[in-house]
C-alpha cells in the first residue's frame, strides 16, 4: 500500500489538469457527520454457504464497471425500477434466488453468450460493454473452475487484506487496474478493492483470517470525483471541465483520467486520517463508499467524467 501511495503522490504532485482544494476539504471533513457504514450485503437473507458467497462475490465485481452509457441499464426488481451497478446487483440476487443450481461452476462454465444475455437482460436495453462483460465473466469462472477445491484453499490461505489483492490479481488478470503516467505506473485496482471488501464481509474464514481491510485505498471510479468537485474539493482547469460538463469522453489511461482518479484516491486518504485523528474511524473504502453515497442524495450535482473502460 504504500508503493500504492507514493504513485498516487506522484501523479497528484504533477497533475495539470486536477487540482485539490485544501480550504474546501478541509471545511468538508470539519462537517463530516459521524460514519454509517453497512456493507451492501447485509440487507439480504440468501440462504448459501460460504463458498457460494464467495463465488457471487467474484461474480458480481467481475463485471461491475461502466454504468453511465446510454440507454441506461435497468430492471425491474419488485415493482421497482433500478439502474447501472444496483440493477447489476440485484439481477444477481434474482438468479441465485430463483434457481438454486446458478451458482454452480460447472454449469456456470458451459454459459454461452446466450444465457448470458437472458441472465442479465435489462427491460430497456442489454448491458453496456456486453461482449466485453461476458468475455470477463467466463474467463473469472473459467479461472475458478479450473482451480476447483483449491481455489478456496488458496483464498483461505491468505493472512492480510493485501495478500488477498495480490492473490487475486494474480490470478485474474481482468482485475489489474493500472496506468502509465509519466512513465510511472499507478495501480488503482478499484474492483479488486472493491471485491476484497466484499469476501471480508461475506466469507466467515476470510474475515477471520485477515482481520480487517483497512490496508486498502479508495475506489477509484466516476461518482466519487464528480461529488468532491461539487463540493468545491476538486478542481479541474478549464480544458477538462469543459469535457466534463458536455458529456464528452475522455480516453482511459490519458493524463486527465489518470489525474482524476489518482487526486481523488488522495483526498480519500487525507480525509480517513483526518478523520481518525478526530476520533471518527473508518477506512478508506468506508470514506470512499459514505462520499458515494452522499453524492446520489446531493442536488444540482456536477456531471461525472465519461470514460469507456472495464475498470470502473
Amino acid at each position: 500500500m504504500e508503493n500504492i501511495c507514493n504513485e498516487i503522490e506522484y501523479v497528484v504532485d504533477k497533475s495539470k489538469y486536477v487540482k485539490i482544494n485544501y480550504k474546501k476539504l478541509d471545511e468538508f471533513i470539519s462537517n463530516f457527520g459521524e460514519p454509517d457504514y453497512k456493507h451492501w450485503f447485509s440487507e439480504f437473507d440468501l440462504y448459501l454457504s460460504e463458498k457460494e458467497k464467495i463465488l457471487l462475490a467474484f461474480l458480481i465485481e467481475s463485471i461491475n464497471f461502466c454504468f453511465w452509457q446510454k440507454p441506461k441499464y435497468k430492471i425491474l426488481y419488485k415493482n421497482n425500477e433500478l439502474k447501472g451497478s444496483e440493477a447489476l446487483f440485484y439481477r444477481f440476487i434474482e438468479l441465485v434466488t430463483k434457481d438454486k443450481d446458478f451458482l454452480d461452476i460447472s454449469k456456470l462454465n458451459m454459459m454461452t453468450i446466450d444465457d448470458f444475455s437472458n441472465f442479465f437482460k435489462g427491460y430497456n436495453s442489454e448491458l453496456p460493454l456486453f461482449e466485453e462483460r461476458y468475455n470477463i465473466l467466463k474467463d473469472t469462472v473459467n479461472v475458478i473452475y479450473k482451480k476447483g477445491d483449491n481455489f478456496y484453499k488458496e483464498l483461505f490461505t491468505q493472512k492480510s487484506d493485501i495478500e488477498l489483492l495480490n492473490y487475486i490479481v494474480s490470478n485474474f488478470k481482468y482485475f489489474d487496474d493500472s496506468s502509465n503516467y509519466k512513465d510511472v505506473i499507478v495501480h488503482f485496482y478499484k474492483r479488486v478493492t472493491l471485491l476484497v471488501n466484499d469476501l471480508f464481509y461475506m466469507s466467515e474464514t476470510i474475515h477471520n483470517n485477515i482481520k480487517n481491510v483497512d490496508n486498502l485505498g479508495g475506489c477509484a471510479d466516476y461518482g466519487v470525483p464528480r461529488t468532491l468537485r461539487t463540493y468545491g474539493i476538486l478542481e479541474y482547469n478549464e480544458k477538462l471541465a469543459n469535457l466534463v460538463d458536455n458529456e464528452i469522453e475522455i480516453k482511459h489511461n490519458s493524463e486527465m483520467e489518470i489525474e482524476i482518479r489518482a487526486n481523488m484516491l488522495y483526498v480519500i486518504e487525507f480525509a480517513k486520517n483526518k478523520l481518525n485523528s478526530t476520533g471518527k474511524k473508518l477506512n478508506s473504502i468506508q470514506l470512499d463508499n459514505l462520499i458515494w453515497q452522499m453524492g446520489r442524495k446531493k442536488q444540482n450535482i456536477l456531471p461525472y467524467h465519461h470514460t469507456v473502460t472495464i475498470f470502473y
